[in-house]
């Protein structure tokens, strides 16, 4: 990727004003790559906007510069950045939102559609703030405690703590030098994977109430009613998905978020070796080999029922492989 990263210097360096923009139903990889990247430029003299279609959601708050981020682009600037969208739609914005196209699509899917200008698209890495983290020097751009922070923050929590198949020695060795750099570990990982709200937690026992479970094929759902219920003002799970793909014999593991407008957003988890990537992006969606996601059109049981027939097949082939 020199040449891209080669055209991507030459865009920094050239403009004034930079908008960086990252995916909708922010996640700490998200909040921690755009705000990293965005205090990288402002140090290098830049003016950088950060924007989340979502803002910042509470518990990544605590992040060195998430104050920053707004809602809504800038009416002009010289470049803009999308970083850990797979796709345009992602950001959760229409094409006629934006000052102008994407120049630069920064990312770790594998499902990534390439839809910028320059693409600098590394599957193989464990969260894009580790593409990140390996840019700042071809970039010329200093990592500083604050940066650190961010970019450990999007590997904390796109691994969950270390935990997905995906961590290599390169992972821990970066992790180890952020670490250096200043980035407090101990409380990246309480407050981005431990700390919940109470709300948060009387929305999980609403879902964790309908679960059920077939063989190796473990799912929930949460309607738009358990949210007024509870109070719960986000519009994901609340990450209820990373706890049910704890549970013993949980091959696949799926939850369903029904969402406003007659849509349902769709999370899978699985266990090392079955790809359910393909299986996502059949619905539309996207994401990793263990964790994709998907926004389906429909009402709550009719895609729940597609949905499960469709992730019921995926799951007997591969166990059939092994026979």
């Amino acid at each position: 990727m020199k040449p891209q990263i080669a055209e991507l210097r030459r865009l920094i360096e050239g403009a004034a004003g930079v908008a960086i923009v990252a995916h909708e139903r922010p996640d700490g990889d998200a909040v921690g790559s755009l705000v990293a990247l965005t205090l990288c430029l402002q140090n290098a003299g830049k003016q950088v906007s950060s924007i989340l279609a979502d803002g910042v959601p509470s518990r990544f708050r605590f992040l060195p510069g998430s104050d920053e981020v707004q809602r809504t682009f800038p009416t002009d600037c010289d470049l803009l950045i999308a970083v850990d969208c797979s796709e345009f739609e992602r950001t959760g914005f229409k094409s006629e939102d934006l000052p102008r196209s994407v120049d630069v699509n920064i990312d770790h899917h594998p499902t990534n559609t390439h839809f910028g200008a320059v693409n600098i698209v590394d599957p193989q890495a464990a969260a894009t703030a580790e593409i990140l983290f390996d840019l700042a020097d071809p970039l010329g751009l200093d990592v500083d405690s604050h940066v650190a922070t961010n970019l450990l923050a999007g590997l904390v929590t796109d691994t969950i703590g270390f935990r997905t198949a995906n961590v290599t020695p390169k992972v821990l060795q970066v992790a180890a030098r952020l670490i250096e750099y200043g980035a407090p570990l101990a409380e990246i990982y309480e407050r981005s994977l431990n700390r919940r709200s109470f709300v948060a937690a009387r929305y999980w026992g609403r879902g964790l109430s309908r679960l059920e479970q077939e063989d190796g094929l473990v799912w929930t759902s949460l309607t738009l009613e358990d949210r007024q219920h509870v109070g719960y003002t986000g519009k994901d799970d609340a990450d209820l998905i990373n706890l049910l793909s704890t549970i013993d014999g949980a091959e696949v593991t799926v939850i369903f978020i029904e969402q406003p407008g007659g849509t349902v957003k769709v999370s899978w988890r699985s266990r090392a070796g079955l790809n359910i990537a393909p299986l996502a992006a059949a619905f539309g969606g996207g994401g990793h080999h263990q964790a994709a996601g998907a926004m389906v059109t429909g009402d709550l049981e009719q895609v729940r029922e597609r949905v499960i027939s469709a992730t019921r097949a995926i799951f007997e082939s591969d166990s059939g492989k092994g026979k």
